[in-house]
């Protein structure tokens, strides 16, 4: 790995990820909370596996979803939705990046996928393709890729939970990929979370 590599991957990795503990609540959904060191972001993670054994702990090797939910230093609040297709059990938070030194300008480039979401429930509503984005770390997890001049995308994620309330099974697709998520114990706990709920869901 070379300089900028290995700059790359230590100014993204959290500084406390050996001290994780992912809780797994009796509806199911794994979670995680903390306030990351360097960055002094708070957040809020939570986790639903494409299979729920409650109350076994939550299972990070299947296909997941995850809503993270920060407010960073200066009150503002954001939230980001993220699905991998199984294997990442990776479930720390990575603050977003930052200049390693004078020379490291812009952000990594990361790859843009295609990602089909369908909405199901009383009624069919025409699925929906977007762009989601390869995050650094962990590489195979796939980024909601929010409006912005790198983006394809016209909505905010939030926009899309308004369809979930309505139609809370959600199946997604990607890259010859496809999974299926049962989002309702994931939309009652975003509704008991403070930081959530600031944050527009």
């Amino acid at each position: 790995m070379n300089q900028l590599g290995i700059a790359l991957l230590f100014c993204c990795l959290p500084a406390f990820a050996q001290e994780l503990v992912v809780t797994t609540l009796p509806s199911g959904i794994g979670r995680t909370e903390g306030k990351e060191a360097v960055s002094g972001i708070t957040y809020v993670r939570l986790f639903l596996a494409s299979s729920v054994v409650s109350p076994a702990p939550i299972d990070l090797t299947q296909p997941t979803l995850t809503v993270q939910c920060t407010q960073n230093l200066k009150g503002k609040f954001q939230v980001e939705f993220f699905v991998n297709f199984g294997g990442v059990t990776d479930a720390a938070f990575y603050p977003p990046w930052r200049p390693a030194n004078a020379q490291d300008l812009f952000p990594p480039r990361t790859e843009k996928v295609n990602v089909t979401m369908e909405f199901l429930g009383y009624k069919k509503e025409k699925p929906v393709t977007r762009q989601f984005e390869k995050v650094v770390a962990p590489y195979v997890q796939l980024r909601y890729n929010p409006p912005s001049g790198g983006s394809r995308n016209m909505e905010e994620i939030a926009f899309y939970f308004q369809y979930l309330r309505a139609l809370p099974t959600l199946h997604i697709s990607a890259e010859g990929h496809t999974a299926t998520f049962a989002t309702a114990p994931l939309l009652a706990q975003i509704h008991n979370e403070p930081l959530c709920r600031a944050s527009g869901l």
